[in-house]
């Protein structure tokens, strides 16, 4: 298997010499040893914004960079895409937790990075938040949406206010040590996976921070049909969630929100008519698939 680090390839001997320390960037005057992160990328059916994701991760000003793509038995182009940017590639189900986990534990980086397949990275966000890692042991992004048509530009109104949201900030970038340390995702979950793993460090005190490293998401709904599907998705698979986080996910997931609501008033925005339209679609369709789940 070859892994992808900055414009060469390397094998997994010789990256593991690199782990040891073949690369050193100057810092005060001393030699510091770059260390590798690993890009660790989930995927199912994800042709559609795939390589826009990969290529921004090819376009990062920091050089020493695996991808491994951990796919969930697509039937689309997936595959050929991820082999096409010299990505490692494995297959693992039955959902997204556990293919984070299972790219994690065949990651060769000190550095983990989890990336979802329609995110596209500014250029600095790996050398940002490495340094960064340098004073915490996880640290968050910042995640902002890249709306197309009239609802998706409707649902990125509202991202770009959620985005500073205290209560549902998550941890993409994270020490491996550290990682397994708090035992991973939690596969039991398939919603609030990565809410769970934040509030982990938190309750185990270790040090998480934040950099305002951007990644923007391109893979919201584009119809209000698609926006039901996901919705009733969620809503049928959230209970786990729930039971496990209790009151704080009902205040992480509450569609009652009155200062995010001053906020996108505030904003004067043309888009807050659709936005409401969207928000009870998904309001409505979330709690369908809620009731739906109650009945299995």
């Amino acid at each position: 298997m070859k892994i992808k680090a900055g414009a060469k390839l390397f094998t997994v001997e010789e990256r593991v010499a690199l782990n040891r320390g073949k690369s050193f960037s100057k810092l005060g005057g001393a030699e510091r040893v770059q260390p590798l992160v690993s890009v660790i990328i989930p995927t199912r059916n994800s042709a559609r914004t795939l390589g826009r994701c990969l290529e921004s991760v090819r376009n990062q000003d920091y050089e020493r960079i695996e991808v491994i793509v951990v796919d969930r038995y697509s039937n689309d182009e997936t595959g050929d895409i991820a082999k096409g940017y010299d990505s490692a590639f494995l297959l693992k189900g039955p959902e997204r937790s556990s293919q984070k986990n299972y790219g994690a534990k065949h990651a060769g980086g000190e550095l983990l990075y989890f990336v979802d397949s329609d995110f596209i990275l500014e250029s600095n966000v790996v050398s940002k938040c490495v340094d960064a890692c340098g004073c915490f042991d996880a640290v968050s992004t910042v995640n902002y949406s890249v709306g197309e048509g009239l609802w998706g530009k409707s649902i990125a109104l509202k991202e770009h206010f959620l985005a500073h949201d205290p209560t549902i900030q998550t941890v993409r970038f994270i020490r491996r040590k550290v990682f397994f340390e708090v035992g991973g995702f939690d596969e039991t979950l398939i919603v609030g996976e990565d809410l769970d793993l934040y509030a982990r460090l938190l309750e185990l005190k270790y040090r998480v921070g934040s950099v305002d490293a951007v990644e923007w998401h391109v893979g919201e709904p584009e119809t209000l049909k698609d926006v039901a599907r996901r919705s009733f998705y969620y809503g049928k698979v959230v209970r786990s969630y729930f039971r496990k986080r209790k009151g704080v996910a009902v205040q992480q997931l509450s569609p009652f929100k009155p200062s995010l609501f001053w906020m996108l008033v505030n904003s004067g925005s043309p888009h807050l008519f659709s936005l409401a339209v969207v928000d009870v679609t998904r309001w409505l369709s979330s709690l369908f698939g809620i009731i739906c789940s109650r009945f299995k």
